[in-house]
């Protein structure tokens, strides 16, 4: 599926809400202080979420990580039963690697768990500016590695974990299969990403980003050249780094099959239609849904953008199909 400029219009929910930000004095992220940037993506979050589902049992707890305690919160659809082994489902939050947690994605990952009827594992990874790369990287593979050795413990089946993020998150689910390809392990069996930041350069040899990067649809080259700077100690030497801009990586030969799921209106779209180009020229089993009327935000924001829970849905759905048959659903635009 390739990546059409203004594909559909935008829709009427997306121009809504982008129209109350620009009314309320939405402001660039460099020009926010960022305790006040962490603030209002945790309300933006609790008042832009859709209705939250229930689950059978949720459960905060720490456990090792490369720069000590990482803290996870663990979802499960039923009871842990001796000799049961459930799907797992190991999520890292959006937030462009200095924003957002447990609590800014609690809904999504409450969907998932009972949509897929999979373990949930949301990861707590370290953010920066205070813990910059590799940290977010190290903890997003160190919690991997945790699920598929605990997992009797957790009632987790380890041939069936797949990794799932939006955003920043999605970049980390990029990150993680490269990291266990090359250490040898654990075995990812799908891999999910939500609108992911493939390269945190300016993505110039995306047209994509020169299109849609003017700060018109949420996120523009400021972001990019802020998160940048937060995220990264050296940006002229780091930012082309495959653990940093995975899109950069020499070959995907080997990863996991893949779910792609982009926004026509994000000016990441066009490199996460080329991952899935290059994975599929790898031999790596691929899919794209395109949400071709909205922004980058949406899966987060769904409940004000409908095209978000369908999104969330069409995830957890493909997760458990994936799971009992083996298949990626089929490219779609939306």
């Amino acid at each position: 599926m390739g990546t059409v400029p203004f594909m559909k219009p935008l829709d009427a929910q997306t121009r809504a809400f982008i129209d109350q930000m620009k009314a309320g004095g939405f402001r660039p992220a460099n020009q926010i202080p960022l305790e006040e940037s962490r603030r209002g993506l945790t309300q933006m979050a609790r008042q832009m979420a859709g209705p939250s589902v229930e689950v059978f049992a949720t459960e905060d707890r720490s456990i090792p990580g490369p720069g000590g305690d990482l803290p996870v919160r663990i979802y499960r659809p039923q009871a842990l039963v001796p000799g049961a082994r459930l799907p797992a489902v190991v999520f890292f939050h959006g937030g462009g690697f200095y924003l957002g947690g447990l609590d800014t994605h609690d809904h999504v990952c409450r969907n998932l768990c009972r949509g897929a009827g999979a373990v949930v594992v949301a990861v707590d990874y370290r953010l920066a500016p205070e813990h910059k790369f590799p940290a977010a990287v190290e903890d997003g593979y160190a919690a991997l590695a945790w699920v598929a050795r605990e997992a009797g413990a957790l009632g987790i089946d380890p041939a069936r974990i797949a990794v799932v993020g939006d955003s920043a998150g999605g970049t980390l689910v990029v990150t993680t299969c490269l990291l266990a390809r090359e250490r040898g392990g654990p075995k990812i069996a799908l891999q999910v990403s939500v609108y992911p930041a493939l390269s945190v350069t300016d993505g110039e040899e995306f047209p994509s980003r020169r299109r849609l990067g003017g700060g018109d649809y949420f996120i523009s080259f400021e972001d990019f050249a802020f998160f940048r700077r937060v995220y990264l100690s050296d940006p002229e030497i780091e930012a082309l780094l495959p653990l940093v801009s995975p899109i950069y990586a020499p070959d995907y030969k080997g990863l996991p099959p893949a779910l792609m799921i982009t926004a026509g209106y994000d000016p990441c779209v066009d490199e996460g239609h080329r991952y899935v180009e290059r994975l599929r020229a790898d031999g790596v089993p691929a899919s794209e849904i395109c949400y071709a009327g909205t922004i980058h935000p949406f899966f987060l924001f769904d409940g004000v953008i409908d095209a978000g829970r369908d999104a969330q849905q069409l995830v957890a759905g493909a997760v458990r199909e994936f799971f009992g048959s083996g298949r990626l659903p089929p490219d779609e635009e939306r």
